[in-house]
């Protein structure tokens, strides 16, 4: 099997590289000090949201070599649980990934800002605009040509990322574990907090599935780059949080702006904060590439099967589905424009969390849909069964860290999808 780009389709490690890539966004270089409130007990998070993450992405590896077609969590919903499901699985996942791909643009800019010593909230605005319009306009160049910037990007924001904590653990204090829970939540709540923050940075574990269409040998490269992706990039999480925990003393990292480059500055010597930007707007620049080869993809599927508008099954000439990356796009504009106010962009954060608790659902209908598949087939094992069960009951449990009222909010989304789905049907009704 090849693994690089054949006739527009390609191999395993721009599969691995848009999972990988995916994963790690910003939230990156702000987890460390995030996560410092909590003390130690921030590390047992880490653990169970990294095997919950890995049980998910065994799920969707199965899912996938089943059913290796474009789609991802839409496509076996629908299989096993029939259109109005898989309609509604559909549209919150296209939905919360137009609308978390605004962060990576107003993040990326946020660091620019950072290295040009400020810029006015208008020239916030316009930097923002042009990097999601020109990465809008790259994407349809097609996922030969995107695949292998990703690739290339993966590279250049991971390798750092695993250099600096790995040099980082001859540097590591032991005292600075010292302290369990430095939260004063009591202990479980402190380590549901956590284990909800630390499930925002596996969110994407199931992106490698969405494009299977234009994948070399989907059957097996794709369970294979969901799987692969998914452990590099907790090796990323873990190895960065253990390090900058262990270098950098616990009430200044509680306080810190760059926790990476307080680290760098601990071992190295020197000022770091200006290569860490650097490395951050990369981060981000590649996520946002990432997610814009996804998201134009989620509603390919289900335009061909008659569940969304027939628009969205409309391809360049390289395969890519133009109309579903450009109205994502489109649909993000409104929600850039809340960078230029504070206040406005505390309720860009709330959306973001309603989105993060959307997908939560889209994982728990694709767990329900893997075991409906493997029992409807007949074909299973003792093995395929538990991994069903670990997946289910970390889904459920990261639901019920994210509270009621934010599951509340995020039906309130799909909600919004209502109409559509009565248009669809009614079109989809023989005329007499």
């Amino acid at each position: 099997m090849k693994k690089g780009y054949t006739n527009d389709k390609v191999g395993l490690w721009p599969v691995v590289s848009l999972v990988t890539g995916n994963l790690v966004g910003s939230g990156v270089y702000l987890l460390p000090a995030t996560l410092a409130v909590y003390g130690t007990i921030s590390l047992f998070g880490w653990i169970i949201t990294s095997i919950g993450a890995i049980l998910l992405s065994l799920v969707f590896a199965q899912l996938s070599a089943r059913i290796p077609k474009t789609g991802g969590p839409y496509l076996y919903a629908r299989e096993a649980f029939g259109n109005t499901v898989g309609y509604y699985v559909c549209w919150g996942y296209w939905m919360l990934s137009w609308i978390s791909n605004p962060t990576l643009a107003i993040a990326a800019v946020g660091y620019v800002s950072v290295l040009s010593g400020g810029l006015s909230p208008a020239v916030h605005f316009l930097l923002e605009l042009g990097i999601v319009g020109g990465f809008t306009l790259f994407n349809l160049f097609g996922l030969r040509v995107t695949g292998w910037v990703e690739l290339w990007i993966t590279v250049l924001k991971i390798v750092p990322l695993l250099l600096l904590p790995l040099i980082g653990l001859f540097y590591i204090e032991p005292t600075h574990f010292a302290d369990l829970n430095s939260s004063g939540l009591p202990l479980g709540t402190a380590l549901n907090s956590v284990a909800f923050l630390t499930l925002w940075a596996f969110v994407g574990l199931e992106t490698g599935t969405v494009p299977a269409g234009q994948v070399l040998n989907a059957s097996k490269t794709v369970p294979r780059a969901t799987v692969i992706g998914t452990l590099i990039a907790t090796a990323v999480y873990v190895l960065g949080t253990v390090a900058i925990m262990g270098i950098v003393p616990p009430h200044d990292l509680v306080n810190s702006k760059a926790p990476y480059a307080d680290a760098a500055q601990l071992i190295f010597g020197g000022s770091w904060g200006t290569p860490i930007a650097i490395a951050a707007i990369i981060t981000c620049l590649g996520t946002l590439n990432g997610w814009l080869i996804v998201v134009g993809r989620i509603p390919y599927g289900a335009a061909h099967d008659g569940v969304f508008p027939e628009i969205f099954k409309k391809t360049t000439k390289h395969g890519t589905p133009y109309w579903g990356v450009v109205i994502s796009s489109i649909c993000t504009l409104p929600l850039l424009l809340m960078s230029l106010e504070n206040t406005l962009l505390e309720q860009f954060q709330f959306i973001v969390d309603m989105a993060v608790t959307l997908i939560l659902l889209v994982y728990t209908v694709s767990v329900l849909a893997y075991f409906k598949l493997l029992f409807r087939d007949g074909k299973y094992s003792i093995t395929q069964i538990l991994i069903g069960v670990g997946a289910l009951a970390f889904s459920i449990w990261a639901l019920w860290a994210a509270s009621l009222k934010m599951v509340l909010f995020s039906l309130a989304l799909l909600i919004c999808g209502i109409p559509m789905h009565l248009w669809m049907k009614r079109k989809a009704r023989p005329r007499r």
